[in-house]
């Protein structure tokens, strides 16, 4: 499966907003490892959501809103 990480600017709920890192090809489990240690190498500064896949090639430095986040209550 595909997921997208974000970096977290706004949260309500499961739904967050924010910019998009980069794309994940594994499964949920793999996606929050990756987005774990996102924020770990980042001094846990940030905090990344795993979404599903943002479909496009152009989409660093665009902001996305509302997306749902799938990496809670794992």
């Amino acid at each position: 499966m595909k997921f997208s990480l974000i970096v977290v600017t706004e949260s309500h709920g499961t739904l967050v907003s924010g910019n998009w890192i980069q794309d994940h090809i594994g499964t949920l489990t793999t996606a929050r490892k990756v987005a774990r240690a996102t924020e770990a190498t980042n001094d846990n500064k940030i905090t990344v959501a795993v979404v599903n896949e943002i479909p496009g090639v152009c989409k660093i430095l665009s902001y996305w809103t509302d997306l749902t986040r799938l990496d809670v209550d794992l």
